[in-house]
């Protein structure tokens, strides 16, 4: 639609080119936290590995995957340029749906809204299916209650896992303003995410015989490593007391980790507790 648009002599929007574009570092961060959130699908792919068939095919699927995004994310992005003035562009809401009221009148407009919807559910489900398997680690590895590692005798899925996910994001959702939502996952995400860089790199010279089904350049883990600092920084720089609290709530874990996981303490009455309620989940859900 965007290129018919073009294609009809409709310039005036794409003239004026990057006019009124700030070179603000912290402006920038803000920017770079929701457009690696609409890439961030490539990780659910990593995290569910241990189900792929052939996991040295990751690399392969990853790259594929991400040429095909980008290009149409680039491609949808400037469609609407061409079609929507700057001022419309920088309300953010349901560009697409406007680029189809445009051309293709109400029908259009409702029609996209409800691809844009049904996308959204299936992305939605990928990242379910993803954080589910995280919690599943978890409580396999002993770092969190056993109810977590459970998995349904029938389908061989965490459905608890699911369940806590589900109402974790309902939770999240309520608080209405999706782009403080973003920023905040963003924040906390990508500390862990250069921490994970960072532990490679140590692996890469503290055990370079180890067996790897994959094997990266030394450039990713490094490029990650870099834009995740910058991203984790940035944001102390603008919203100080969101880092803070959120930071906060982090490093609020450390001591639960060391006292509980660890062994330093862990009451008799919890571990009763959580054995029965594992049990219990179990039963109900048909899991082991």
């Amino acid at each position: 639609l965007g290129f018919i648009h073009l294609i009809q002599g409709h310039t005036e929007n794409i003239e004026v080119g990057f006019d009124g574009t700030s070179w603000k570092p912290q402006e920038w961060g803000e920017a770079w936290n929701s457009v690696l959130w609409a890439y961030n699908g490539w990780i659910s792919l990593s995290v569910m590995l241990g189900e792929v068939k052939d996991p040295r095919m990751l690399p392969r699927i990853v790259a594929i995957s991400m040429s095909i995004v980008t290009i149409l994310y680039v491609l949808a992005v400037t469609s609407y340029h061409i079609v929507l003035d700057m001022e419309t562009m920088k309300s953010g809401s349901a560009l697409a749906s406007k680029v189809a009221g445009i051309k293709i009148g109400q029908a259009g407009e409702v029609f996209y809204a409800v691809a844009v919807a049904v996308s959204t559910l299936g992305n939605a489900m990928c990242a379910s299916l993803a954080a589910s398997r995280f919690l599943q680690a978890g409580g396999r590895s002993g770092i969190l209650p056993g109810c977590f590692g459970l998995v349904n005798t029938k389908f061989k899925t965490p459905v608890f896992s699911l369940l806590f996910v589900m109402l974790a994001s309902t939770v999240f959702i309520s608080f209405g303003n999706v782009f403080k939502l973003i920023n905040t996952a963003s924040f906390t995400s990508f500390a862990f995410t250069s921490l994970c860089a960072i532990g490679l790199l140590v692996m890469r010279h503290t055990l370079p015989d180890i067996s790897r089904p994959i094997k990266v350049s030394l450039f990713f883990p490094v490029a990650t490593v870099v834009m995740g600092c910058y991203l984790f920084v940035i944001p102390w720089i603008t919203n100080w007391s969101m880092c803070l609290l959120w930071s906060g709530l982090t490093l609020a874990g450390v001591p639960v980790y060391f006292v509980c996981v660890r062994g330093f303490y862990r009451p008799y009455v919890f571990l009763k507790i959580s054995d029965s309620f594992t049990r219990c989940i179990g039963s109900l859900l048909h899991s082991e």
